[in-house]
């Protein structure tokens, strides 16, 4: 296979009118950084420059998905979606067929494709420097006077951009500034849409959430669906497996069905188009345990064309194919069911362990629920057909047997009898198989998975109240500092995998103190009492202890600094002023409040509102300043004044408020509200969120302002008040 794409590159080489290799020749500079360490260099082919898909379309912002067996790469940013085949010059921009000048290739085993149609679509403005042989890229709003992006808030010429309408409400309305100091809809921090059809959400406190290794899912379909012209479609209803009694969900049409597409998203979603169809499917839909899927979602994607779409949130290495029925309105999407071929296990005298091997088809989903202490533990393995038997620790130096079984709703299961002390254990993978491996090290401690309690034998003394806690929820660890007596309790780590906490490691420190360790796989909170045989730390779901939850975003942050002049680094200032507003709410007892990061750390922009998501935040605030630069090192030092930015209608009043409490605490100019739908940070967001632009750091007087400590608390008790004002806790 490599021979023949090496052939077909050198085809193109000998066939193509101009040619060039890019080993330093051909020079890529992006929003006013030169890209380096590229996997392929830039190359020329009929006088249009190539660039690798990944490397550039991340770089700016956007998704890049591969689907092998039609050769085709697709790119999505904002609401488009571009597909482009290898060796083809009919791309596809929404579903509509455009024509380009030149095919992407394979080139250097990189996917290039060419680089002024796609940005061009995208909204970039692209320019070619010919005797510096220098590709410039400007995203949107970044050098072309359409307003802000994330890496240096441009403004252009302001005196013929638009005023942006905003739509009626009832509260009194902010006033938009006059028409010569108006900045257009901003694409600021735009990126592409996610992989869901409207918003994410967690599933409900309690729901067996299913472990995977990180393998992305496999496409085993045995043939592509062709496309054929037909008038439109409406899809009607989109069966599950409860109701189609197979590892299947079939999606039915009132008339035969076009075209589809799917493709699957670096973070395992898989996503299903329905061209020419008109959805009358909304919303989210049950997933079964017979099913490698934790969420399904649909809906009408796009209204011209008329697209349906369909996500699934797979587990793991599932392995799924996509059919379409002979009269071509039945669009049914299997998954296999994993087949668990065997169960062994072994003891080893040396290393005093036992260890337990699942082994399947594919890599099996676990969790691990501990409701048989002290006599079992139970391996739940999702979409799971069990095909071995049960069997014997020989000379198990803690297990002395296992058994299997199967579930009605499609779930296997493995249980471990425990004889004597119950152990410590942890888990391991290859490729197919899981190994469940039990060993001392840690005694006297004991997780119930029922109440998310961790219970540890009083065989020691501790005054509970001066044990320190350190909550780094950012790595999804809470620690327990334990004194140094704790040490009798051993050391180690315990796998747990239960959905919220995925282990508890027991270590000391230079001082001898016991760090006992919560690696969690989502955000919790702890608390610690005692009991009559124990000391009790339970795990709580922060909406549990708290009746609000905010979330405070600083903007940019490691290798994205923002915006930078008059002595004022973007990342830098809005972090240092999100930690003083987390001390106005870390005081509030009615609100609970967390930072997307307390660092100078890079946080991409869908993480930052996934993370809100996943809390099940209250309020989303994300926290900027704005500079007047149409390019690099042209400015206008005049615009100023402070603006908040909003998706959509159900974030408008806080944005009021947030603005308001802004002006009334600052008295600075008001540049009123922005309605931006494409900001990803609102856009992904499920709650009402805002995007605080603080004041223009190309203006020298608000930049002093915004250098003054006065201000910067100004400012801070403004977000503060206008947090506490829209959850009604004034």
């Amino acid at each position: 296979m490599k021979k023949l794409v090496t052939i077909l590159i050198l085809a193109a080489v000998f066939l193509m009118p101009s040619f060039a290799y890019a080993n330093g020749d051909i020079r890529l500079v992006i929003d006013g950084s030169e890209m380096q360490n590229l996997s392929t260099p830039p190359i020329i082919v009929g006088e249009r420059t190539l660039v690798p898909a990944r490397d550039v379309f991340e770089r700016v912002g956007g998704i890049v998905g591969w689907h092998s067996g039609h050769r085709q790469v697709s790119l999505f940013f904002g609401d488009d979606v571009i597909v482009l085949t290898i060796d083809e010059r009919t791309a596809q921009l929404n579903g509509n067929l455009i024509q380009m000048d030149v095919p992407p290739i394979i080139y250097n085993d990189s996917t290039m494709i060419p680089l002024r149609f796609p940005a061009e679509v995208f909204g970039f403005d692209v320019d070619w420097l010919a005797e510096e042989s220098i590709a410039i890229v400007n995203s949107p709003g970044n050098g072309n006077g359409n307003g802000n992006n994330g890496n240096g808030d441009s403004l252009g010429d302001i005196s013929d951009i638009p005023i942006i309408s905003l739509p009626p409400v009832e509260e009194p309305e902010i006033p938009l500034p006059p028409a010569d100091d108006v900045l257009s809809e901003s694409n600021k921090e735009e990126l592409p849409w996610d992989g869901t059809a409207d918003s994410d959400e967690l599933p409900p406190p309690g729901a067996a959430v299913l472990q995977g290794s990180g393998a992305l899912a496999r496409d085993v379909s045995t043939s592509a669906i062709v496309t054929v012209a037909h008038p439109q479609t409406t899809i009607t209803a989109l069966r599950t497996p409860a109701e189609t009694g197979t590892a299947a969900f079939v999606a039915v049409a009132t008339l035969p069905i076009s075209e589809v597409q799917y493709f699957l998203l670096p973070d395992n979603r898989l996503v299903v188009d329905i061209h020419n169809a008109v959805s009358m499917i909304s919303g989210d839909f049950t997933a079964t345990a017979n099913v490698p899927v934790n969420g399904v979602r649909a809906a009408q994607f796009s209204q011209e064309p008329r697209v349906t779409r369909i996500v699934f949130e797979v587990v793991g290495a599932a392995e799924y194919s996509i059919t379409l029925s002979a009269d071509r309105m039945l669009l049914t999407v299997s998954f296999s069911q994993n087949r668990i071929t065997g169960v062994f296990a072994q003891s080893d005298a040396n290393t005093v362990s036992d260890s337990l091997f699942i082994q399947g088809d594919v890599l099996p989903a676990i969790n691990i629920s501990t409701e048989g202490f002290p006599h079992f533990l139970t391996i739940n393995i999702d979409n799971a057909d069990m095909t071995a038997v049960g069997g014997a620790f020989n000379g198990g130096n803690f297990a002395s047997h296992f058994s299997t079984g199967q579930r009605a709703d499609g779930s296997a299961y493995v249980r471990v009898y425990v004889h004597g002390d119950w152990p410590s254990f942890s888990t391991a993978h290859s490729d197919n198989s899981v190994a469940l491996v039990l060993h001392r090290g840690v005694s006297g401690v004991r997780y119930d998975s029922v109440n998310r309690e961790l219970r540890i034998s009083r065989q020691f003394s501790m005054d509970i109240s001066q044990v320190q806690q350190i909550n780094e929820y950012l790595r999804l660890q809470h620690t327990f500092v334990l004194p140094p007596q704790a040490h009798v309790l051993g050391r180690g780590e315990i796998s747990l995998l239960d959905g919220f906490v995925n282990s508890v490691s027991l270590t000391p420190d230079v001082f001898g103190n016991i760090h006992l360790t919560f690696n969690t796989a989502r955000v919790l909170n702890f608390s610690i009492h005692e009991e009559a045989e124990y000391f009790v730390i339970r795990a709580h779901l922060p909406r549990d202890v708290s009746p609000f939850i905010v979330v405070i975003d600083p903007g940019h942050g490691g290798s994205d600094p923002g915006t930078h002049h008059n002595g004022i680094l973007e990342k830098d200032f809005v972090l240092m002023l999100s930690h003083k507003v987390m001390q106005l709410l870390d005081a509030d007892p009615f609100i609970q409040a967390f930072m997307t990061r307390r660092d100078d750390t890079f946080v991409s922009l869908l993480n930052r509102a996934e993370f809100a998501n996943d809390l099940d935040a209250d309020l989303f605030i994300s926290v900027h300043l704005n500079a007047a630069e149409k390019s690099p090192g042209v400015i206008n030092p005049a615009v100023h004044g402070i603006e908040t930015w909003y998706a959509n209608a159900e974030s408008r009043s806080l944005a009021n408020i947030m603005q308001r409490q802004k002006i009334q605490h600052t008295n600075a100019h008001s540049r009123g509200l922005r309605s931006g739908p494409n900001l990803v940070v609102l856009r992904e967001a499920n709650m009402p969120a805002v995007l605080l632009e603080l004041g223009f750091i190309t203006s020298p007087d608000e930049a002093a302002r915004l250098l003054g400590t006065q201000y910067q608390w100004q400012l801070a008790h403004a977000i503060y008040r206008g947090i506490a004002e829209a959850l009604g806790v004034a």
